[in-house]
């Protein structure tokens, strides 16, 4: 078995491709209408609110019975982070700077965990909470004026 895609339930589609166009720098690989937009590292953007003004209660050609019972079952309240994606990058210091600039998102300060090795990361808050953690190597300077 392989990791096929990872998607991020969206409340708004346009602004979080947007943002994750910005974190990634990259235009997504495939849009399909305002319901998915595809990325090339497995990362998507998923709008429920497209299936919503489509689905029905009935089957159709489109839905079958299983997804539309499944899609109407109440979880109880959304919960946001229970994943954490973690992004890696060649440069901390450049990209904490660029992310801070582009101005998308709640940004972290740069935290520093030595547990078991040096650890630097921060964290940027995407349109719907999710919190992605931004890691890599962080050359020393920099790293010792935020400590």
């Amino acid at each position: 078995m392989t990791l096929g895609t990872i998607y991020i339930i969206v409340g708004n589609l346009e602004k979080s491709a947007g943002f994750y166009k910005a974190l990634l720098q990259e235009e997504p690989l495939y849009t399909n209408d305002n319901r998915w937009v595809q990325f090339s590292n497995k990362i998507a953007l998923y709008n429920r609110a497209y299936d919503e003004k489509i689905i029905g209660h009935e089957p159709s050609d489109r839905f079958n019975q299983a997804y539309i019972d499944d899609f109407y079952k109440s979880s109880g309240t959304l919960k946001n982070n229970i994943v954490v994606f973690n992004f890696v990058t060649d440069d901390l210091k450049s990209e904490y700077q660029r992310l801070k600039a582009l101005n998308i998102g709640e940004v972290s300060e740069l935290m520093y965990v030595n547990v078991h090795m040096p650890y630097w990361y921060f964290n940027i808050t995407d349109p719907d909470g999710n919190i992605l953690e931004i890691t890599g190597k962080c050359e020393d300077n920099f790293a010792q004026n935020n400590k």
